[in-house]
C-alpha cells in the first residue's frame, strides 16, 4: 500500500507542475513559480508574478483589477487575493463592482486562510498572519495579523 500511495502522490504533484506550466503561459508576466496543490486563479492575463513564488493548496486569486506579485512570495493554503469588490458607495442603487490593483512586494509570506482585498499594497519583507483580513496597505518590514489586519511587530 505504501508504494501505491507514493506513486499516486508523485502523479498528483506532476499534475500541479503541469498546472503551473499552463498558468505561466496565461499570466501577463511570470517568473519561476511552483504549485503545491490545486489552486483557483481567475483572470490570469491581469496577473504579474515574479521569481520564486509558491502557491499552496486551495489558494484563490482573482486578477480582474490586476495583481502584481514580487519575488520570493509564498501564498499559503486557502489564501484569497481578490482585486475586485463591491462598490459600497453605490450599493443600494447599482450593486456594481469596482476593480483595484493589488501590489505584493518581495519576500512576503501570506499565511493560511488570509484574505487580501482590492486596492491593497503590501511592502517588502512582510508576514501576513494566518486568517488575517488585509483591508489597508501594509508597510515594509512588518508582521500583521487579525481581522482587520494590524501591525503586530516590525522585522529588523
Amino acid at each position: 500500500m505504501s508504494i501505491l500511495y507514493r506513486i499516486i502522490n508523485k502523479i498528483e504533484y506532476l499534475l500541479y507542475d503541469f498546472q503551473g506550466f499552463i498558468l505561466q503561459k496565461r499570466f501577463k508576466k511570470c517568473g519561476n513559480i511552483k504549485f503545491f496543490g490545486k489552486c483557483n486563479i481567475k483572470n490570469p492575463e491581469n496577473i504579474i508574478v515574479g521569481d520564486n513564488v509558491t502557491f499552496n493548496d486551495g489558494a484563490y486569486l482573482n486578477g480582474l483589477g490586476g495583481i502584481e506579485i514580487g519575488n520570493s512570495v509564498s501564498i499559503s493554503a486557502l489564501s484569497i487575493i481578490v482585486s475586485t469588490g463591491l462598490d459600497v458607495d453605490n450599493f443600494l442603487t447599482t450593486k456594481k463592482h469596482i476593480n483595484k490593483k493589488i501590489k505584493i512586494g518581495n519576500n512576503v509570506q501570506i499565511g493560511a486562510g488570509a484574505i487580501v482585498l482590492a486596492g491593497i499594497t503590501i511592502g517588502n519583507n512582510v508576514v501576513i498572519g494566518a486568517g488575517s483580513v488585509v483591508t489597508k496597505d501594509v508597510q515594509s518590514n512588518s508582521v500583521v495579523a487579525g481581522n482587520p489586519a494590524k501591525i503586530i511587530r516590525g522585522i529588523p
